[in-house]
């Protein structure tokens, strides 16, 4: 009788035989230098900072739309965003759409992040988040 937890010795060695044949490159996987930097705001429906760090300003420009400005370049970063309370309680569903922030200029020139919040509908509405940056 075959044993279903045994592991698939045929898979680990056709996974084995691809590796070997791969080039180290740890610039390919984004590795190369020491350190990344993190940059994270908590903001509340009417576009309040309630915490971050190394957050600059924020902004509630619209209905459902918002922008951080960070005090470094993010340009180069992975931005996560959550529809979330800052405390206790949760916030009504919806959606959150997170990107680079356009048009900035001066000393915000590729600092800034733009956030945009829908309801479940997909129209534009007031939400409370969490935004992470991590940038090398």
């Amino acid at each position: 009788m075959p044993n279903d937890n045994a592991p698939d010795v045929q898979a680990a060695e056709e996974a084995r035989a691809f590796h070997a044949g791969q080039p180290d490159d740890p610039a390919k996987y984004g590795v190369e230098g020491c350190c990344y930097r993190t940059f994270w705001a908590v903001v509340d429906t009417d576009g309040t900072f309630v915490r971050g760090r190394n957050v600059a300003r924020v902004a509630h420009l619209a209905p459902g739309q918002y922008e951080i400005v960070f005090t470094s370049d993010v340009s180069n970063g992975v931005y996560v965003a959550s529809i979330g309370r800052p405390g206790i309680a949760t916030e009504p569903a919806g959606e959150i759409g997170v990107a680079l922030r356009c048009c900035l200029g001066g000393h915000e020139t590729d600092k800034g992040v733009w956030v945009d919040t829908h309801d479940s509908d997909g129209d534009y509405a007031d939400r409370a988040f969490h935004l992470i940056v991590h940038t090398q």
